[in-house]
């Protein structure tokens, strides 16, 4: 039996996005959008974790957050109040009202999935009905250590919504090992993943924090830029390019010499409707490399 998340946020795209990010990881998922809401859902069926958005409507966060704490038989729900990044007052008030952690907006499907796992793992596992021996929520591509396809998914839906709701810029970058057949014939376990995680480290090594590296298939992988134009991904393709000449991004023990090849298709652009055109429109740059 999955854990039950409540969601709570007045804000329709972003409870989809909170929606999605915990369905994805494996949970069970109900929403509220205010706060009577929020405390009837609780009181028919108290969830096993509340996301609970600080700017909640009617009844704040904060108000919802003491009737929790002040009820005996809802005092041990746990909740994640959710602020705006720079909100450090709101974070404050609802820490000393019992919340156990915080998201803060922009958000990011990494960061969600793995609050959301922390602080489940922070309560008694039994409770919960989830045995030991379950994935982690927020399971990872276990040769690399990026995030998976369906996490690209959620993310290019949700970064391409929030860059055009808010018209901001978004980049997205392909990176593909053209000869992974040959590199698996001559690696003693018959594959190329020493190359792809040796790769993997090198790509987070040129991204920032707030970039998003994922698996996306056996020989490649796709990078997200969020707030970033095409001079600002230039700069990271710049990067990449050098590192592959000098092997500095394999680490330059890999035989024979990965074929690396990048392609990058920046937003706005008239050609790009979605977050599924921007990744098809990156990948199809590739191919005209063939």
């Amino acid at each position: 039996m999955s854990a039950l998340v409540l969601v709570a946020d007045p804000d329709p795209f972003n409870l989809r996005l909170l929606h999605e990010a915990c369905e994805a990881a494996g949970y069970d998922v109900v929403t509220a959008a205010d706060g009577p809401e929020v405390l009837a859902m609780v009181a028919r069926r108290p969830p096993d974790l509340l996301i609970l958005d600080a700017k909640m409507s009617e009844i704040d966060a904060f108000e919802i957050l003491r009737i929790l704490k002040a009820d005996t038989s809802l005092v041990n729900i746990p909740v994640l109040l959710v602020t705006d990044e720079g909100d450090l007052d709101a974070r404050r008030r609802g820490i000393e009202l019992g919340a156990e952690d915080y998201l803060t907006r922009p958000y990011r499907v990494f960061e969600i999935q793995q609050r959301v796992r922390n602080v489940l793992r922070a309560t008694r596992r039994d409770r919960l009905g989830i045995p030991e021996s379950a994935p982690p929520a927020d399971q990872r591509d276990p040769v690399t250590g990026a995030g998976t396809p369906s996490q690209l998914l959620i993310s290019l839906d949700y970064e391409h919504t929030r860059a055009e709701r808010y018209g901001h810029p978004l980049s997205c970058i392909v990176v593909r090992l053209g000869n992974s057949s040959e590199i698996a014939a001559a690696d003693e376990d018959g594959t190329a993943d020493r190359a792809m995680a040796l790769i993997g480290s090198g790509l987070r090594g040129c991204i920032r924090a707030v970039d998003h590296l994922f698996r996306l298939r056996r020989d490649e992988f796709c990078i997200l830029l969020p707030e970033t134009d095409g001079n600002g991904a230039g700069y990271v393709l710049r990067r990449l390019h050098s590192q592959v000449d000098s092997e500095e991004l394999w680490g330059g023990n890999v035989n024979p010499r990965p074929a690396v090849e990048i392609a990058l298709t920046s937003t706005p652009e008239t050609s790009v409707k979605s977050g599924d055109d921007l990744l098809k429109q990156t990948r199809h740059s590739l191919m005209r490399k063939d």
